[in-house]
């Protein structure tokens, strides 16, 4: 039998590069001196049709390069990958354009997958329905939450009808409504032979839909065999990574992404005398030389090259008739010259003229910086997901945003949400979330909870365990129990503003039904937000913990 999808020792490797001129000079040199790092490394399998495949894995292990190679986004830097069919990729935001309304993007995405005009007319009404954001259509996406671009992007694309479905992570936003809706036609489409991909990092739905399970681990197969066998041994993998500590965990994954990085080593020489070194050298110096000449003929061809096409068949008479017609026989008069140049003068700031906004807005990116210029060009300061901001004004990509303590400074227009609207409150409490949390503190959950807004010395003389005490640079101090696993963020009034609680647990099954009913996700989706009514909670999948705060 013929399989769907064949991968035969492929590998993706990414160039690394120390700063941006090295791009260029690696395109003009033929020098090769480049770090590389391999993301995917000599994976082979093959998937049959109508079969559904989980792709599980830690957070940068590869998968989502994984779905890019089996969506044919990109290609692979070795080996081969057959693919015996149309596939689609199903990610948040994926193929969709910003500007573009979502309406535009239905048809736009229609289009790429090769549908006629009079076909996605009859498809429009289906994926509007499906997708359900409402009057959100005629909106651009860039003010889509990432719930209503999970939603648009796979209404979209399980319309479509392709061979195979590629599945990365578009479930893991939204509520359990659509996730259900999600489902039936995820088993609808295989039911009809069709081949499905499904990349999550929850593994009840993987283990409840899946035929077999792939285990990616930093850019290497770890496993690929039944649903339930390699569940059983992934889901021990996280619970023993999940009991290290925060140092031992940094320890395993630099000792793991150790193994991706590949650096080019230089030529040693063996010193094996005097006349060998200056033969060696001597070679070398030739050597550069020829190249050296040989990049200059190159270059100089292509100058040429370039010109015959600006300037005619014969390119230096081209040039000298150029010159001709445009410097001696019409000069520009000097005022003319004076005129325009003043015009050019009073219209350039137009086109770079910033719009006022004058809304307040909140971080909706794990990791990102503010920049003391509109260039986005010098980091100031980091920013925290959910960190509110007094968003001033746009120019082009750019926000200008003042801080709480008044900073002002750039960033990308992607890495904000501008509220509108109040952030919608879950209907979750925070007695939901002690399942997630180490039975230390689980069992000491409400007297922790009563020291927040506390004064700093209150804390202390309230909870016992205390083991760590520091004052950051910033005028923040923060104390530690480590015992319950819980740190206490004290601010520059002195009052206990949050409980930051690590070692939390995500594989339970009670994790999936409360990221559902999350308030706001981030872009990546690793950082999760709740509103309730009397917390706010911040889960961060990247670093496994959880920051509670008072919701003022």
């Amino acid at each position: 039998m013929r399989p769907k999808i064949a991968f035969s020792n492929v590998s993706k490797s990414f160039s690394l590069y120390k700063k941006q001129s090295d791009k260029l000079m690696e395109i003009i040199s033929f020098k090769n001196n480049k770090d590389s790092f391999y993301a995917l490394k000599n994976l082979s399998f093959e998937i049959y049709e109508g079969e559904a495949i989980g792709i599980v894995g830690l957070n940068g292990s590869g998968k989502s390069t994984l779905s890019n190679l089996l969506g044919q986004i990109i290609p692979p830097s070795s080996g081969e990958i057959e693919i015996n069919g149309e596939t689609s990729l199903i990610a948040i935001a994926a193929g969709l354009n910003n500007q573009l309304t979502g309406l535009e993007n239905i048809n736009l995405k229609c289009l790429m997958h090769g549908l006629s005009k009079s076909e996605i007319q009859k498809l429009k009404s289906d994926i509007i329905e499906f997708a359900d954001i409402g009057k959100f259509i005629n909106q651009p996406v860039k003010n889509y939450s990432s719930g209503m671009k999970s939603r648009l992007g796979f209404a979209i694309s399980i319309h479509t009808n392709p061979d195979i479905l590629i599945v990365d992570e578009a479930l893991s936003v939204g509520d359990q409504t659509f996730y259900q809706k999600c489902l039936d036609k995820m088993n609808e489409f295989k039911s009809k032979g069709n081949t499905i991909v499904f990349i999550s990092h929850s593994i009840s739905q993987v283990q409840a839909f899946c035929d077999r399970v792939m285990w990616i681990h930093f850019g290497r197969m770890e496993k690929f065999d039944e649903a339930n066998v390699v569940i059983k041994e992934y889901s021990e993998f996280i619970k023993w990574f999940n009991a290290l500590t925060e140092t031992e965990k940094k320890e395993y994954r630099t000792k793991m992404l150790g193994r991706q990085y590949i650096e080019e080593a230089p030529v040693v020489d063996n010193h094996s005398g005097r006349q060998a070194k200056l033969k060696k050298k001597k070679q070398v110096k030739n050597n550069s030389n020829f190249l050296f000449s040989l990049q200059f003929i190159l270059l100089f061809l292509a100058v040429i090259i370039s010109a015959s096409f600006m300037f005619g068949i014969q390119p230096v008479k081209g040039i000298e008739r150029y010159l001709d017609d445009f410097l001696i026989k019409d000069p520009i008069p000097a005022e003319k010259t004076k005129k325009v140049s003043e015009e050019g003068k009073k219209e350039k700031p137009q086109e770079s003229r910033a719009k006022e906004v004058n809304k307040d807005g909140m971080v909706i990116t794990g990791h990102s910086d503010l920049y003391s210029d509109y260039e986005m060009k010098t980091p100031s300061e980091p920013m925290k997901f959910t960190q509110k901001l007094r968003v001033l004004e746009q120019k082009g990509n750019s926000y200008k945003v003042r801080t709480n303590n008044d900073t002002i400074g750039y960033t990308n227009v992607d890495n904000i949400k501008i509220l509108e609207e109040d952030i919608p409150v879950t209907q979750k409490e925070i007695e939901e979330f002690l399942p997630l949390f180490p039975v230390r503190f689980s069992n000491a959950y409400e007297y922790f909870l009563t020291c927040l807004n506390s004064d700093y010395e209150e804390v202390k003389s309230k909870l016992i365990g205390l083991d760590d005490e520091k004052i950051l640079d910033n005028g923040m101090k923060t104390l530690t129990y480590s015992v319950y696993s819980a740190q206490f963020s004290i601010n520059q009034e002195n009052k206990a503003e949050s409980i930051n609680i690590s070692n939390i647990d995500t594989t339970k099954e009670q994790w999936d039904q409360l990221k559902e009913s999350a308030s706001l996700i981030s872009n990546d989706s690793l950082y999760y937000y709740f509103k309730t009514k009397k917390y706010e909670i911040v889960l961060d999948l990247h670093n496994n913990n959880v920051t509670i705060s008072l919701n003022n």
